[in-house]
């Protein structure tokens, strides 16, 4: 086994749906930017010239995955579990299933 170290992604997203996905630590100097306000400014990521004012946000892999779910009608309930679209939850079966183990009734 290999300790392999691997840097940490994230995610600027763009108005129209464009990901661009940079290591957490090339993102200090946009992160900056956006923190000072002032307008609207053009800056160069990986040889492309972004405006800023499109920029959504800068998100971790996790928050771009529920979105991609959201997107495709999946959704999250109460429990804390994805569902496909259109699919009941019976997670509550699975509570009161713990809850029986659990105290023995």
């Amino acid at each position: 086994m290999t300790n392999e170290i691997t840097k940490k992604l994230m995610c600027v997203y763009i108005r129209n749906g464009i990901e661009i996905w940079l290591e957490d630590d090339r993102l200090e100097k946009m992160k900056q930017i956006l923190q000072g306000g002032g307008g609207s400014k053009f800056i160069e990521i990986s040889g492309q010239f972004i405006n800023t004012a499109d920029i959504v946000g800068i998100f971790t892999p996790e928050s771009m995955a529920d979105l991609v779910r959201h997107k495709r009608g999946d959704w999250r309930c109460k429990h804390g579990e994805w569902h496909v679209k259109n699919e009941y939850c019976e997670c509550w079966k699975k509570d009161k299933q713990t809850f029986t183990e659990k105290y023995g009734l």
